[in-house]
């Protein structure tokens, strides 16, 4: 149960600040280069930019379903348990 606790923070805590930063990245890039170039940096045909928000997002996502599968194994053992 403290792994599925601790999976889920860090998870939440994870994509919080992943967002936080890429948000922080987008307005940086456009108060130095302009909208134009964030305009161009949330391109969708731009798949390097995505690739990076993908791989900086992916722990905290990865965090979560191993929490939930956790949970699920968890539970699916207590009711067995309680079956006997």
């Amino acid at each position: 149960k403290v792994w599925i606790v601790l999976l889920k923070g860090f998870g939440y805590s994870w994509l919080t600040l992943g967002a936080i930063l890429i948000a922080a990245g987008i307005a940086g890039t456009w108060m130095k280069d302009g909208f134009s170039a964030a305009q161009e940096l949330l391109n969708p045909f731009n798949l390097k930019n995505y690739l990076a928000m993908f791989i900086m997002l992916a722990p905290g996502g990865g965090a979560l379903v191993w929490a939930e599968k956790l949970a699920a194994k968890n539970k699916q053992r207590q009711s067995s348990e309680n079956r006997i």
